[in-house]
């Protein structure tokens, strides 16, 4: 009779949470997707189209004057992210997540300079854009699953590799971006299921595959925003500097700001947790050899598979952040630009 009644009186609320975890995440995608377009158009009153070629001194006298400001936005954001991991304020590193990946919509603000409309919140990137170096290459790494399938269909293509972006890249971000709306509903909707039957830890459906299924889903739909902006057209010839490296530093934010949750959860709840994240992935299902391959650094410089301290989560930033880099390095080396191959 009990259990009866108890699954009777769940059933109503299910409707519930599900038209919740829906509404909260076509929310969330407006607001990052279309608004864009909306600030965009507002901002072309100020930050007007500047042709490159026809106007290169009205360029030039924009940029000097943007510069400065520029480096403190990148200085500000940098100092939000290590505060927060060092004090375990795991919102102020949110926000500079958020804030370091924003200026990605700017590649959607399609104009003929690239700091025009919207485009100037890549005003943050401006240390990176003023080196000699490529800098924002230095992310590529994590392009590799689509330069492996676009580089020998771009050979095989021939002349006609320059439809390589609609073949593969276009399909693979939508795909991404979708999986990544539909596992971020899924979250969602447990979570709002674990909040309204007051568990304390959330180790049911989707929870048992993935520790923070709302940060994967973040991650998947970031991923395919940051390969259609990197596939983006720049008019009038211009090239496309790419966004890996400025998707690569808040995904790993991301991953630092779980890795605080579970150090919190752990110090609350004591074995229950640490028996849930011993047998629960960290983001996804992987094979151990592969789960252990990709915490050996910490293990060889941490002694350990995940960080106990916030100043270790840090710690864990870095060590990761250089590896990541340097790989990265090495495959902008031996591959040209994605623009080429889009």
């Amino acid at each position: 009779m009990t259990s009866r009644t108890k699954a009777t009186g769940q059933y109503p609320k299910l409707p519930i949470l599900v038209l919740l975890s829906v509404l909260f995440t076509l929310a969330l995608t407006f607001v990052t997707l279309e608004i864009p377009y909306v600030i965009g158009n507002i901002l072309r009153t100020y930050f007007p189209d500047i042709h490159p070629v026809v106007e290169p001194q009205l360029v030039e006298e924009f940029l000097n004057s943007v510069r400065p400001l520029g480096y403190a936005c990148l200085a500000a954001v940098l100092a939000l992210v290590i505060v927060g991991f060092v004090k375990g304020k795991k919102r102020l590193s949110s926000i500079g997540s958020i804030v370091f990946f924003l200026p990605t919509f700017g590649y959607f603000a399609v104009s003929m300079f690239f700091l025009a409309g919207v485009g100037i919140l890549r005003i943050l990137w401006m240390p990176f854009l003023d080196s000699s170096l490529n800098l924002l290459r230095l992310g590529d790494i994590v392009l590799l699953p689509y330069m492996v399938m676009a580089y020998p269909l771009a050979g095989a293509l021939g002349p006609m590799g320059t439809s390589v972006k609609l073949i593969i890249g276009n399909p693979m971000a939508t795909i991404a971006i979708g999986l990544g709306i539909f596992i971020f509903i899924l979250g969602t909707f447990a979570w709002f299921r674990g909040r309204m039957e007051g568990r304390k830890i959330f180790d049911f459906w989707i929870y048992k595959y993935s520790r923070h299924p709302q940060y994967f889903g973040f991650l998947l739909w970031s991923y395919g925003i940051m390969l259609l902006a990197s596939l983006a057209p720049v008019p009038m010839g211009g090239q496309n500097p790419g966004a890996s490296l400025t998707w690569l530093i808040p995904a790993l934010i991301i991953i630092c700001i779980a890795l605080l949750e579970e150090i919190k959860m752990a110090k609350m709840f004591g074995k229950s947790y640490l028996n849930y994240r011993d047998n629960s992935p960290f983001m996804l299902p992987l094979p151990r050899a592969l789960s252990r391959l990709l915490t050996w650094p910490n293990r060889l410089l941490l002694k350990k598979d995940f960080p106990e301290r916030r100043k270790e989560v840090l710690y864990t930033f870095i060590i990761y952040f250089v590896i990541l880099v340097l790989l990265s390095a090495v495959v902008a080396a031996l591959t040209g630009p994605l623009w080429m191959v889009s």
